[in-house]
């Protein structure tokens, strides 16, 4: 009991400094969702994408990049930079023409500046399936677990359900992981974890109180 406390205290101490900083400094949001530019150039034959980093990473230093390639033949490549000069992507480019054989010119480039997404943007198209998934899951646990008290049932479900996201995100505060394609894949992760675990626990004590003598 002493060492569950000592837990609940870590615990709430986490999530009230991941608090605190969320109010102060906000998340750091990851490149994709951040203020960015997206430049596309047209290669126009296979290339390798290491090849355009160290390029791109020669030009702009030792900053946070997204290299890919798009279309269906995978001929043109799209670098993410949060900020980069005109000067830096005609640099760029040079060096990719000098590198490829071929005779892009700056207005060849498509050059598209992409504004932030605030983080109710990314969950948002999360929140519908989830709340669904969560009344299921509700229903089938009331009729399941219908002797043990429903209100311990809830809370247990909600509950420590709300606890376990709140200390993820607090982690993320803390440490300063960017929000990226993983991090909404990772709580629905957890939230699955975490309900498998408290069904567990709800199954063991329904299993006790089924194995009770019954009272005459």
């Amino acid at each position: 009991m002493k060492n569950k406390k000592i837990i609940y205290i870590i615990i709430a101490c986490i999530i009230l400094i991941g608090a605190i900083i969320t109010g102060f400094k906000g998340l750091n949001v990851g490149l994709k969702y951040s203020p960015n530019k997206q430049i596309e150039i047209n290669i126009g034959k296979e290339f390798d994408k290491n090849n355009i980093k160290q390029i791109v990473k020669e030009v702009i230093g030792n900053k946070e990049i997204q290299i890919q390639k798009v279309e269906l033949y995978e001929e043109i490549v799209s670098i993410i930079v949060r900020d980069i000069t005109d000067e830096q992507i005609e640099q760029i480019n040079t060096k990719i023409n000098e590198t490829y054989g071929i005779s892009n010119e700056i207005k060849d480039i498509i050059i598209t500046r992409n504004g932030s997404l605030r983080i109710s943007d990314i969950v948002r198209p999360y929140i519908f399936p989830i709340a669904i998934s969560l009344m299921i899951i509700i229903v089938y646990a009331g009729v399941r677990f219908r002797k043990i008290n429903i209100f311990e049932v809830l809370a247990k479900i909600i509950g420590m359900n709300i606890i376990a996201e709140a200390l993820y995100v607090s982690i993320l505060a803390i440490t300063r992981l960017p929000i990226n394609n993983l991090s909404i894949p990772m709580a629905i992760a957890i939230y699955l974890v975490i309900t498998f675990a408290i069904f567990n626990e709800l199954e063991n004590k329904q299993t006790k109180i089924d194995s009770q003598p019954k009272k005459k």
